[in-house]
């Protein structure tokens, strides 16, 4: 755990240590389905196949998605989505399972406090492939306590490169949730930052996932800073990659005070399939009503691979 008079500095988001941890484990239910894109284009990584699933629109308080990959595929990259909720959905995770009864991206989310009437929908995308070399998942976990901030770094082992990224927060339930995903520049690893949205004195922790490879053909892209100000606002920003390629692990980077952060939830995180021109990594982030008067930006992220 990292001491919020630390994480809330803005030097430490370029300065953090990174810190490793544990092997991945279980994961949450499969639920209905829609089509699978397979695309056969050549690529260092072989069967890439990009799956989504989604949730029912409704005003449930809680729901988990997870998109399965084809039997005998690896989980590598994924995503999430929400659709809906008026700035009152807390996001809990998106992230990877890898198990011997098959790999998959989970995503969660949660309402916010006693929740509303209002409809959503959550949507989790996985990108699936043949395993490659070198294939190696990690995990870092927080203490489990009432902390009012958390920020975990995962890295992957040294001969390996950053290809997936993902972190949910376990207890506390509608009152903690992700605030960013954030890759490093050097691929070697990434971060996740949880808080509450609600004090709480009860016990909660975040987990951060990261899915690791012998070095592809990978590059990095960021979009430019997408500001916003106001209350309730949120912004998307995308990061493309070069044509030719494909989009895996996608993050993004926040700027403004640690007070602002804890008041944004990301509404969507998550790599694409090819477009017509390119392949993106699209960040969304969201103020939780009432909002912050502060002004904000973000930037989105993304890891290609040809």
């Amino acid at each position: 755990m990292i001491p919020s008079s630390v994480s809330r500095h803005p030097v430490f988001w370029a300065t953090m240590p990174l810190l490793c941890a544990a092997l991945a484990g279980s994961g949450l239910v499969s639920t209905p389905a829609a089509a699978n894109v397979l695309l056969d284009e050549p690529t260092a990584v072989s069967g890439y196949t990009y799956v989504e699933r989604h949730s029912t629109y409704d005003s449930n308080s809680s729901r988990s998605v997870s998109a399965p990959c084809p039997s005998g595929k690896v989980v590598l990259a994924g995503g999430v989505r929400m659709v809906g909720g008026r700035h009152g959905v807390l996001l809990r995770g998106s992230y990877p399972v890898h198990s011997s009864a098959g790999d998959r991206w989970t995503a969660s989310a949660e309402e916010v406090g006693a929740g509303s009437t209002a409809k959503w929908q959550l949507r989790a995308y996985a990108v699936c492939a043949d395993k490659p070399a070198g294939l190696t998942y990690k995990q870092a976990d927080s203490a489990i306590d009432s902390f009012s901030a958390k920020t975990v770094a995962v890295a992957c082992p040294a001969s390996t490169r950053l290809i997936g990224l993902g972190a949910r927060v376990t207890g506390a339930d509608h009152r903690v949730g992700l605030n960013s995903l954030t890759l490093t520049r050097g691929l070697r690893a990434g971060y996740a930052r949880a808080s509450e949205a609600i004090p709480t004195a009860r016990r909660w922790d975040i987990t951060t996932y990261a899915v690791c490879a012998d070095p592809l053909q990978q590059t990095f892209h960021e979009s430019a800073w997408k500001p916003a100000a106001g209350a309730a606002s949120s912004k998307t920003a995308v990061a493309r990659c070069w044509p030719g390629s494909r989009a895996y692990a996608t993050g993004l980077r926040f700027y403004g005070s640690g007070a602002t952060l804890d008041r944004l939830t990301p509404t969507e995180l998550r790599p694409t399939p090819i477009p017509p021109v390119r392949a993106e990594g699209v960040a969304g982030l969201s103020e939780l009503a009432p909002g912050t008067p502060a002004t904000w930006a973000v930037k989105a992220q993304v890891i290609c691979v040809r």
